[in-house]
């Protein structure tokens, strides 16, 4: 049973399912014989599930939360799992969707949900899009497991869009003038991270035994505890001769038997934030986006205002309000610890390092993720296509098609009086011969 309902400018759907609930769904319909029509092939689509023709999720006492908590226990990597619980515990399992049972789990279902943690949540495409992946994943495999039946819905969802994020990124130069304002207890895992393109978890889980000084190779197969990384590879790579002391001095001075442990020697947790020790690095260094000017007397009044930005950094500013000197906040470059990846791959890259080598150290299965996630191009690899332009870098400049008449009561270079330059006649017969004016240094004066 089905019929339709207008919502305002829309038309929706109330239909009864084969288990005998009713559920309300959005339509796409502009009129109502159109919504009309919707309604009888759902009425015929729940008809061929009651008699057997389609199938059904096995377990209908079964939620959708409970689905995804089988998948974490039993199919989820050792390696994702930690962020996968993260994701669906906020996303799905603290939320109404995550109480649905499976056999009201469907496309209108799931796509409500994006829509709300686009539109109310504020979430990232490419946050979504991740979502949906997984929730692909959990319903695909519970299809293997004979746990859901049918179709999978997830496939009727349609992706987001995801912009292309411009990531910020070091160069070689720059990351020798950010490594000495790295404290101590951090230096040798951000110089790891970016001599060697490591995830954080590949750092913080590398173990003594995986280090071969004399050999000068590291060998990469641990993601904090688990004994597999992202990729589940087991890859060796050559240790650069800039990174061997700060491993020498981690072999030498680290408890137990990791590389980089924790203050207690213990394994630092995935909650262990470097970005915040590499920004602040970011800041001594000088590399900033701009700074805060903070009033501290207004700040502790509550009055308004008592922040202001600036591009630079002012000496002896004063509140405005109270005349009091204006304390400066650094704004680093937004760099995260896994721009530090990025930012080894565009180094080699800029270097003219075959891709097939920076894929290899990268440890990527296809060679057009290291292309498309991680070639990021500056603006300075730009500045010399660019000069090309300038007839004096970019070769002397031919008269042709394109090349228009000077105009004629034009003074300066370009016009027709002046010296040097061809007139009226002389242009017609210079176009026609593709030849170049007779002008100094045989280029053609832009006017």
């Amino acid at each position: 049973m089905a019929y339709p309902r207008r919502r305002g400018r829309a038309w929706s759907m109330r239909f009864k399912d084969a288990y005998g609930a009713w559920h309300e769904a959005k339509l796409t319909a502009a009129t109502k014989r159109e919504a009309e029509r919707l309604c009888r092939e759902k009425e015929r689509a729940v008809e061929r599930q009651v008699l057997g023709l389609d199938p059904l999720p096995r377990d209908a006492s079964m939620s959708l939360g409970d689905l995804c908590r089988w998948w974490l226990a039993n199919r989820c990597t050792v390696a994702s799992r930690y962020d996968e619980e993260k994701r669906l515990a906020k996303h799905i399992l603290g939320k109404q969707i995550g109480e649905l049972p499976l056999s009201r789990v469907d496309a209108a279902a799931i796509d409500s949900r994006l829509y709300e943690m686009e539109r109310k949540e504020g979430a990232a495409p490419a946050s979504i899009n991740k979502l949906r992946a997984i929730l692909g994943t959990i319903i695909h495999r519970a299809t293997q497991a004979q746990l859901w039946t049918g179709p999978n819905p997830v496939e009727l969802v349609d992706a987001r869009k995801v912009p292309r994020r411009a990531y910020e990124v070091l160069s070689a130069e720059e990351v020798d003038r950010v490594l000495p304002f790295v404290p101590r207890a951090w230096r040798g895992e951000v110089a790891t991270a970016v001599y060697l393109a490591l995830r954080k978890g590949e750092v913080l889980g590398l173990r003594k035994a995986d280090v071969d000084l004399e050999l000068r190779l590291l060998r990469v197969r641990w993601s904090y505890a688990a004994d597999l990384t992202k990729g589940g590879h087991d890859d060796l790579l050559p240790i650069p001769q800039d990174l061997a002391p700060y491993l020498a001095w981690a072999l030498e001075h680290a408890p137990g038997e990791l590389v980089f442990p924790g203050r207690d020697g213990r394994m630092r947790t995935p909650e262990a934030d470097p970005q915040i020790v590499l920004r602040r690095a970011l800041a001594r260094a000088g590399f900033v986006v701009g700074y805060e000017l903070v009033c501290r007397r207004c700040k502790a009044a509550g009055r308004p205002g008592h922040t202001t930005s600036s591009r630079t950094l002012p000496e002896g500013s004063t509140c405005a309000v109270c005349h009091m000197k204006l304390w400066p906040r650094a704004l680093p470059k937004p760099m995260r610890f896994h721009d530090l990846r990025h930012s080894t791959a565009t180094i080699l890259l800029r270097k003219g390092v075959p891709m097939q080598h920076v894929q290899k150290i990268l440890r990527h299965a296809q060679v057009s993720t290291t292309v498309d996630l991680y070639g990021h191009m500056v603006v300075e690899d730009l500045r010399q296509a660019v000069e090309l332009v300038s007839p004096t870098k970019g070769g002397a400049r031919r008269a042709g098609a394109g090349h228009e008449r000077p105009p004629e009561k034009a003074e300066g270079p370009g016009s027709r009086n002046h010296p040097g330059d061809p007139g009226p006649s002389e242009w017609a017969l210079l176009v026609s011969n593709q030849r170049p004016p007779p002008c100094e240094g045989g280029a053609l004066p832009l006017s």
